[in-house]
């Protein structure tokens, strides 16, 4: 069984040491809250990944546990839950298992064999479902880590993909809009059957109408034959309206009328035909604002919206990063391409204003220009690297030194080409001997101030440098 995340919510010391104690033995990552306030820090907390199962007392001092457990599945509804109670009655039981629970554990906890084997059930059964889950997801495209707030969209979205109802896909332009509605296609029992998309924004409104109903021969200039239009083509499967806030009013109205009554006809023609369609719509605006704005139908946004699924921008699961660097990699360079580690410190922390699509153009870009098997944060686009550097400071304090150097770097590297008005101008072979006379410099500095801290003790300043003495003499006497 892969770590597992556990939260525990207890009172008592002594049940949360026990049960700390118990799941770490076996492989599990353990977080402890002893009431309500802390949980309730914890759930607020955005940077908080999430967790695989949460146990829970049912009597804290502060707040029920029947309250916790609503809270905690409705921010994260993959968590499985188990409560806890000494004072068990069949009604509280009940009450927990509607709400979510998986199981109640009665207190002393005297049978632990019946214990384990009651949690590792849940764990691996959690596990199962998680992980098959995610294959699905990553068939097609969507990949994130297993804490991520994307498994809490997947979760929904698998289920919704069952549903017979319209759904509205909402995130911002790289997010995956599209991946999403392939996925809720393939997850559906109409998984069979065409999946058709169509932007509605990338097509001229005086083509969009042909494109969408399809029209007879001599319908209009250049029609030389009959066309299918995308609701017949997507006829018993879904059909795919990316962009759909971009629709002109013209188009939403004969829209509405399909998805209402499953009826329309071809432009130029006399007969009525009619399409059994799943509609799945995405866009990257707010319908409701568009509405107000009376930019928008209403009624169309009321019969598309039949539930509503919104993707999270890729700052906000900065953890997805790795996963998706990682799986790009894999499947474009079979494995012969990597991240350094601070590189994808680096990537992980810029905020990605394009999302996923701008992440996978970067990884791209950078593998094509740089024939390294190891991507290393120089290799990274600068502004890039200036942002998240930024971002770490901002972050953390101070930046680690090694990261200040690599920004100082970059904007000395800057200000001195931005002072060349010609290669003419310089003399290269002195130019290059100033710089490493300073590079010099910096080392003597360094071990100016370790002697400082050492008091004069070059031996202990080679050990803690990971320097020999003969270096320290040479960079002190010889570069000095």
């Amino acid at each position: 069984m892969n770590k597992k995340s556990v939260l525990i919510i207890d009172d008592e010391v002594e049940v949360t040491s026990f049960f700390t104690y118990f799941l770490k033995a076996k492989n599990c990552e353990v977080t402890v809250a002893h009431s309500g306030k802390e949980v309730e820090l914890l759930l607020a907390d955005r940077a908080a990944s999430g967790f695989h199962l949460a146990l829970i007392d049912l009597k804290l001092p502060d707040t029920n546990g029947l309250e916790l457990l609503t809270a905690i599945k409705k921010r994260f509804p993959a968590c499985e839950a188990m409560v806890m109670t000494g004072y068990s009655t069949i009604k509280s039981a009940v009450a927990a298992m509607q709400l979510g629970a998986k199981d109640y554990l009665e207190k002393p906890f005297d049978d632990l064999d019946s214990l384990e084997a009651a949690i590792l059930s849940v764990l691996e059964q959690s596990s199962k479902q998680s992980d098959e889950l995610s294959r699905t997801a990553r068939h097609f495209g969507m990949i994130y880590a297993q804490t991520s707030p994307m498994a809490k969209v997947m979760t929904l979205a698998e289920k919704l993909a069952k549903k017979a109802i319209n759904i509205l896909i909402e995130g911002e332009t790289g997010t995956g809009k599209e991946l999403m509605a392939r996925f809720l296609h393939g997850a559906s029992t109409r998984s069979a059957f065409p999946f058709v998309g169509i932007n509605c924004g990338a097509i001229p409104e005086t083509l969009l109408e042909s494109e969408l109903f399809g029209h007879e021969k001599g319908a209009f200039t250049g029609a030389v034959k009959g066309r299918k239009g995308f609701f017949e083509l997507a006829h018993n499967g879904t059909l795919f309206l990316d962009e759909i806030g971009e629709a002109p009013l013209s188009i939403q109205v004969k829209l509405l009328r399909v998805i209402e009554t499953g009826e329309f006809m071809r432009i130029g023609g006399e007969q009525t035909l009619k399409s059994n369609i799943r509609f799945i719509s995405a866009t990257n605006r707010s319908l409701e604002q568009e509405v107000e704005k009376n930019r928008y139908r209403a009624d169309l946004l009321y019969r598309l919206e039949g539930v509503k699924l919104s993707i999270p921008p890729l700052r906000e699961r900065p953890g997805d990063i790795p996963a998706i660097v990682e799986d790009h990699l894999e499947k474009k360079y079979g494995g012969t391409r990597r991240v350094d580690r601070e590189a994808m410190d680096l990537l992980t922390a810029y905020r990605w204003p394009g999302n996923v699509r701008q992440l996978l153009n970067v990884v791209n870009q950078t593998a094509a220009i740089h024939d390294s098997p190891v991507l290393l944060p120089e290799h990274l686009p600068q502004h890039i690297v200036r942002s998240s550097l930024d971002t770490l400071e901002n972050a953390n304090g101070p930046l680690p030194v090694h990261h200040f150097v690599e920004q100082e770097a970059i904007r000395f590297v800057e200000s001195v080409v931005d002072r060349i008005g010609s290669v003419d101008d310089i003399h290269f072979e002195r130019l290059m001997e100033r710089i490493r006379r300073l590079e010099a410099e910096v080392g003597r500095h360094i071990i100016l101030k370790g002697l400082e801290e050492t008091g004069g003790n070059r031996q202990a300043l080679s050990e803690r440098l990971g320097i020999s003495k003969r270096t320290l003499r040479y960079i002190l006497n010889e570069k000095g």
